[in-house]
């Protein structure tokens, strides 16, 4: 008697699941971001950047934006141990309230001959999603389509179907190059992992809402019609990620190249400059405000930041990718008012670009020379912050090498330029290629270093830290070694050394 039973109840599972109504345009979906196929090769990894970094620092923003591209509004009801994988854990208002899903604020997809879902709308947004909360998400899309029906289909293969996309609008079929794509090529995956960077994505996404601005009705790609324009002008040819000051640089530039066009001016794919959003009017505050707002990174900036690029807000500016204006108004002691001894930050921890202070503008941080290119660390990054104690100098007659005395600051990155008040540790006696180049070891003033003032302490706190010192120095500069470590000196003779040398 169980046996029928339970054939019977099987029966009934499979009868249900056979008349489970087909997938329509117009129906609302709950899927995992894994069974989601992209219908295009690249994002903008600086937007989804962005994302991340607003992510890290305010999980309210994820939430909302989550609750956003549900369809329910942005406001929601949520804790600190609130998660996404966990939907018990936040309301998202709009829902609980009951209010009426808003399917213009969804992401889209159209279900494909091959019974996927390709999702055609949100591919940033989704993207974030996929590296900060992972692929097993569920999330809410609108099927906007549906390819799967016989007579909506052309020959059944998947090139036809992605033809058939493209000559709708619905995906773009160009690679971070601007080179079309052949089927194979095609990524099966959400992420930045599967998805490839175009940065002249990443420049219009930064520079909307100035010299343009999203045309209405919404046109699909616009920003990829102005990327495709961009790619092409000589003159705007991608810097690359070398220094915060190169890229504020490039996009300067862009937008002094977008001012200069007309409205006729034709774009891509048969768009003028005015079809797809041009203004033609200068933004230079939104400009400004890309990498700084006030005191804190700004969109660009905190991107930036997620790539591991050092970002200065502070008095600090960049005048050329070469040039630091550190925004000192007077070069500054070697001690303050208090005694306490002073340290100009050329480099900060984590780097590898080879700053120095400028012999001939000693305000100014200049990217140090050689053989005709900007100089950098062939090695792993500093290990700490790098500079001088200012209005020193350690004469070669006396052991040193001509210029203001050396100093290592242990502990998290200091901003470039940066003047901070330092407990001297120690000295690191060193040669570079037989001639004396001492390195005074200190820690930043305040309650998170205050239990270490030698090297003896340095050491019990966090044992390995002196030949940590040791070997990147000594290694740095490749072989055959140049550089020796002779020894490690007391906190005395560190500020023996500046109460000597101090001009």
């Amino acid at each position: 008697m169980l046996r029928h039973c339970v054939k019977f109840m099987l029966v009934l599972c499979c009868a249900f699941q056979l008349k489970a109504a087909p997938i329509q345009a117009g129906d609302v979906l709950e899927v995992r971001l894994a069974d989601l196929r992209p219908t295009q090769a690249v994002i903008s990894h600086d937007q989804v950047n962005y994302k991340l970094a607003s992510y890290r620092t305010n999980s309210k923003k994820l939430l909302e934006d989550f609750c956003e591209m549900s369809g329910w509004g942005k406001k929601v009801e949520f804790s600190a141990e609130s998660s996404l994988l966990r939907p018990d854990s936040y309301q998202c208002l709009g829902k609980e309230k009951g209010k009426k899903q808003k399917k213009s604020e969804m992401n889209t997809v159209v279900l494909g001959p091959d019974n996927q879902l390709y999702l055609t709308d949100g591919h940033h947004g989704f993207s974030a999603l996929y590296d900060y909360v992972g692929k097993e998400l569920k999330v809410s899309v609108l099927v906007t389509d549906v390819f799967n029906q016989p007579q909506q289909q052309k020959s059944g293969n998947k090139h036809d179907f992605l033809a058939v996309l493209v000559a709708q609008g619905l995906s773009w079929s160009k690679d971070a190059n601007g080179e079309s794509l052949s089927t194979e090529q095609w990524p099966e995956q959400l992420g930045r992992v599967a998805l490839h960077n175009d940065p002249y994505r990443g420049a219009a996404y930064f520079l909307q809402g100035g010299v343009w601005k999203k045309p209405k009705p919404a046109l699909p790609f616009v920003e990829f019609y102005w990327a495709d324009y961009l790619r092409q002008q000589p003159e705007l040819a991608f810097t690359g990620y070398r220094s915060t000051a190169a890229l504020v640089q490039w996009l300067e530039r862009i937008h002094a190249h977008l001012l200069s066009l007309k409205a006729t001016t034709n774009i891509s794919h048969g768009f003028t400059a005015a079809q797809l959003g041009w203004t033609g009017k200068a933004d230079y505050q939104r400009l400004d405000q890309l990498l700084c707002a006030a005191d804190k990174p700004g969109r660009l900036g905190l991107s930036l930041q997620m790539r591991g690029m050092a970002v200065s807000c502070g008095p600090q500016r960049f005048e050329s990718e070469l040039l630091l204006d550190s925004g000192l108004q007077q070069l500054p002691k070697a001690t303050n008012a208090e005694g306490q001894v002073q340290a100009l930050i050329e480099i900060s921890a984590g780097q590898v670009a080879k700053w120095q202070q400028s012999k001939s503008q000693p305000l100014k941080l200049e990217w140090e020379m050689k053989d005709g290119k900007p100089r950098q660390v062939n090695y792993l990054p500093y290990p700490a912050n790098y500079g001088i104690i200012p209005s020193t100098l350690y004469p070669v007659a006396k052991g040193g090498d001509g210029d203001p005395l050396d100093v290592l600051v242990l502990g998290p990155a200091i901003n470039q330029g940066s003047l901070v008040q330092v407990r001297l540790i120690g000295l690191m006696r060193m040669k570079d290629q037989g001639q004396g180049d001492d390195k005074l070891l200190a820690v930043p003033l305040g309650a998170d270093y205050q239990q270490i003032n030698s090297i003896e302490t340095l050491i019990a706190v966090y044992p390995g830290a002196d030949q940590l010192l040791k070997l990147w120095f000594e290694h740095y500069k490749g072989l055959p070694q140049q550089i020796s470590v002779e020894g490690f000196a007391p906190a005395k003779e560190a500020l023996q050394l500046v109460k000597d040398y101090s001009l």
